[in-house]
């Protein structure tokens, strides 16, 4: 039981170890991304003006539509 106790209890740590690892290596991985898409000028605040540019198209060219059918 203690032998059992003892190979799980180092189990436990390598996992954790292992997932510390990789949480790490993840969190590195975004930064390099980033900071890649930054220099792109890719950024969350251009994706979000052009998308919100496409959708106010969206909406004008359907009012527009609508406008024509009622002519």
């Amino acid at each position: 039981s203690e032998v059992l106790d003892a190979a799980r209890s180092s189990v436990r740590i390598k996992v954790c170890y292992i997932m510390i690892v990789l949480t790490v290596l993840g969190c590195l991985a975004m930064v390099i991304t980033g900071k890649e898409a930054a220099k792109r000028d890719h950024t969350l605040l251009r994706m979000n003006i052009e998308k919100k540019a496409k959708w106010k198209a969206e909406v004008e060219k359907d009012e527009e539509a609508v406008v024509g059918k009622l002519q």
